[in-house]
């Protein structure tokens, strides 16, 4: 197994932001982290007749870390994901907010494996510590963790549209 380290800074959600804050930032990138309905488009995402699915995906949703480096606001949120068991997957990512608070730039730079939930917010924190210090993600990726899983997304396979902000396949 990789070894873990403690984290230096705090992470602590309510280090940086208000209750009222949390909930804003996190209604700011639902549409994009959270699961959209059926066969809607990129756009069609943030019709405010979605406005209460959008709802309950926050409610499934857990604000774990965050961090503010000037207008750069990283973040871990992790879901209870399908499974026979009580399993967690964490999304942690990096947007740009101007200064009326709007996302001007959206980045999700991993997704975990399902994993119980003490175990993702371990290895999540510990993954969210190094994006946020700008260490390489490289030696979690699956490829390269094996047998020991940290990373589903990026892979080989698929990464990050940073312009559509969706997570696409790579052509073959």
């Amino acid at each position: 197994m990789l070894g873990l380290t403690t984290c230096q800074k705090s992470y602590d959600p309510s280090s940086y932001l208000t209750p009222q804050e949390q909930y804003d930032n996190v209604w700011k990138i639902i549409r994009y982290v959270g699961r959209a309905p059926e066969n809607l488009t990129l756009p069609e995402r943030f019709y405010k007749g979605y406005d209460d699915h959008y709802k309950e995906q926050m409610s499934i949703h857990r604000l774990d870390a965050y961090y503010v480096d000037g207008n750069k606001h990283y973040f871990l949120l992790s879901r209870r994901a399908p499974s026979n068991f009580e399993k967690r997957v964490a999304t942690g990512g990096m947007m740009v907010l101007d200064d009326n608070g709007e996302v001007t730039e959206y980045e999700e730079i991993f997704r975990t494996w399902k994993m119980a939930d003490s175990l993702q917010i371990r290895k999540s924190i510990f993954l969210f510590e190094k994006m946020v210090t700008g260490e390489s993600l490289d030696p979690f990726l699956t490829k390269n963790s094996m047998p020991e899983e940290y990373i589903e997304f990026p892979d080989d396979y698929t990464y990050f549209d940073r312009v559509d902000r969706v997570w696409k396949k790579k052509p073959y």
